[in-house]
């Protein structure tokens, strides 16, 4: 399972073992950058900035790795630290979803920004549900409804 892949680099990574490190990185790096890319977008523009912003979204994690080693669900911890740092980036450039199809973000853009959130963890990152509840914060049943009615809203709006 994936938290437990993390848990254990986290983990190893504390104790100092350089292969812990590597672990850790070579795990999370592609989920950051899909992360940072359903975020910040994915044009030509958009790639340059968020390549920096997922590695600084990695240094976030890694600074505080001995506490990601004690967590109970590492993998929302590290969405957590994640969304931290591309909030931060996102308001200090004023960067949203320009890059993305202008269909998509338009119909995203419809979506409650909690609805928007859960499509995007679920959808585009891939989150088990539990995951995503633990990144947004409600319980694993409003996930699940919010889901339904935003696909709901998606197929209405399309056509």
């Amino acid at each position: 399972m994936f938290g437990d892949d993390v848990r254990s680099a986290a983990t190893a990574a504390t104790s100092g073992d350089r292969a812990g490190v590597e672990r850790l990185t070579t795990l999370l790096w592609p989920y950051v950058v899909r992360y940072c890319r359903a975020r910040l977008g994915n044009g030509r523009e958009a790639s340059r900035r968020v390549g920096e912003v997922a590695q600084e979204a990695l240094l976030v994690v890694a600074r505080d790795v001995s506490s990601l080693a004690a967590h109970e669900f590492p993998v929302r911890e590290v969405y957590r630290r994640m969304a931290g740092t591309v909030n931060r980036a996102r308001a200090d450039a004023e960067f949203g979803i320009v890059d993305a199809p202008r269909e998509v973000s338009q119909l995203l853009q419809r979506l409650h920004p909690v609805a928007r959130e859960i499509m995007l963890l679920r959808v585009i990152d891939g989150l088990s549900v539990h995951d995503t509840a633990g990144v947004v914060g409600v319980p694993v049943g409003r996930v699940l409804v919010v889901q339904h009615e935003a696909l709901r809203d998606l197929r209405g709006a399309t056509v």
